[in-house]
């Protein structure tokens, strides 16, 4: 009777390199899904950081002039570095210094 030798003896390159990829292909995925890649974390963070900088800007802004302003008067005023890519804002003027409303269309339900 022959004794078996080490199992990578009897497999070639070609089948080790296939069972690595394999492991490399499950392994990969697992850490892609369990990285939170297929959720929209991302860009739900995104937009949460968005805003909060949106916000400081509108108080300063109301500080400073004592009405808040437009994302165009903000950046003019050096109070806002960018423009925003998720959030818009919406200035209603009323009293001290009116009402904003900041928001993400990308996140909004269509009505109709």
């Amino acid at each position: 009777m022959e004794r078996s030798g080490p199992i990578f003896k009897k497999l070639s390159f070609a089948q080790v390199l296939s069972v690595v990829f394999a492991l490399a292909v499950i392994v990969g995925f697992a850490i892609f899904v369990l990285s939170g890649a297929t959720t929209n974390r991302g860009t739900v963070g995104a937009i949460t950081s968005e805003t909060a900088v949106i916000k400081s800007a509108e108080k300063l802004s109301c500080q400073k002039f004592g009405t808040y302003g437009t994302i165009a008067t903000l950046q003019k005023e050096g109070l806002l570095a960018f423009k925003p890519v998720y959030n818009s804002v919406v200035y209603l003027p009323g009293s001290h210094c009116g009402t904003i409303v900041i928001g993400s269309p990308s996140y909004q339900t269509p009505v109709g």
